[in-house]
């Protein structure tokens, strides 16, 4: 497959190591299941490994083989629930699998793994296929446009392909049924916040398929996280401590049109970013305009020093640990929320121009 690493750092992004029951997918375990193939082209010796998703980016080792003079091996290990793994071969690729009380083959056709045996692994493949075909289209789309004379309909080419996309995937979604292998094409949806309704109902079900399993019930907050940030949603409450090391609530500016912005000293973004949330704040900071800047920096010295180079002068507190950027979903900065007077939110992610061009619609010029 020609997406193993882009599914696989894809699924890095929130997964976490799964616990919990011991009797799902009508399976029992702990279950003690065999890998093994014979593959083309690899010389003895050549290593497999099976690790564990650990984390955000991180895995583990769990069990080892290596191929006869023929390519064969044989990995054992001992499944204590079903989970997502994946198997190394030859430091060649890093397939994706799922793996229950089923026994698996691997088979290749040159560069090209496939791990088969189980209902999961076949739709998990393809997942992979779907994914595969989506993605080589769309870069026949961008060689097109740097040649085009017409980038303007190839844009459109775009469009279509996007929206096909969308369709399949949902398509893909109702058929799973909530299988384990649904976590994966969760990570297929681009437009999330315009497909929450599907991706709801697909949760629900992953939750009772699987009611004990740590990494569904990790996906089913952060959606629920973006679930709380969606536009018409009511902000949740934040307070934290300033540079003064006083504390400082959100809902201490209602009455106000308050931007949340979610930064920090060392992203380079949100550094590029601030000269424009300045220019909006001195303008409209006497109309009714606050900014609550939250930064997730760790170094307060760092923070405090940005604050200084970048001449900010809007109201800045500190989430040292990460829990307020977690609870808001916060996957990358800088993030940002509009909020009304009430504190509801009602626009996401202005940038440059577009933030002073909202404020310039609900304050004046």
């Amino acid at each position: 497959m020609k997406t193993l690493h882009n599914i696989f750092f894809l699924l890095l992004a929130f997964i976490v190591v799964s616990c919990g029951g011991s009797t799902e997918n009508n399976g029992t375990y702990p279950a003690k299941v065999k890998i093994s193939g014979t593959l083309d082209g690899q010389k003895e010796g050549t290593q497999i490994i099976l690790y564990t998703i650990q984390g955000v980016g991180g895995k583990k080792n769990v069990a080892e083989a290596t191929t006869n003079a023929k390519g064969a091996f044989t990995l054992e290990y001992t499944v204590p629930k079903i989970g997502l793994y994946t198997l190394n071969i030859g430091n060649q690729a890093e397939e994706l699998l799922v793996l229950e009380t089923k026994d698996l083959k691997v088979e290749n056709n040159g560069e090209f793994f496939k791990v088969t045996g189980s209902k999961e692994n076949d739709q998990l493949n393809e997942l992979k296929d779907m994914y595969d075909s989506f993605t080589e289209k769309g870069n026949e789309l961008q060689q097109e446009y740097a040649t085009s004379e017409n980038q303007a309909a190839v844009l459109e080419k775009f469009k279509k392909l996007q929206d096909e996309q969308k369709g399949a995937v949902k398509a893909m979604l109702k058929k799973l049924d909530g299988a384990y292998v649904t976590l994966v094409a969760l990570n297929f949806i681009q437009d999330k916040e315009g497909s929450f309704d599907v991706i709801s109902e697909t949760i629900q079900k992953l939750e009772t398929n699987f009611p004990q399993d740590s990494l569904v019930m990790e996906v089913a907050k952060s959606y629920n996280a973006l679930k709380s940030t969606m536009v018409g949603a009511e902000a949740m409450p934040i307070t934290l401590p300033s540079p003064q090391g006083e504390t400082i609530a959100l809902e201490s500016f209602r009455g106000k049109y308050v931007m949340i912005d979610f930064w920090a000293s060392w992203c380079r973004p949100c550094r590029m970013e601030n000269p424009n949330v300045l220019k909006a704040y001195t303008k409209y900071k006497d109309k009714g305009f606050e900014v609550y800047g939250v930064s997730i920096d760790r170094d307060a010295e760092a923070w405090k020093g940005a604050i200084a180079q970048d001449h900010i002068s809007w109201t800045q507190v500190l989430d040292a640990d990460g829990e307020v950027a977690k609870q808001y979903g916060v996957e990358g900065i800088p993030f940002t929320l509009l909020l009304d007077q009430e504190g509801k939110i009602i626009a996401k992610n202005l940038r440059g121009d577009a933030l002073e061009k909202k404020l310039e619609e609900l304050l004046g010029k």
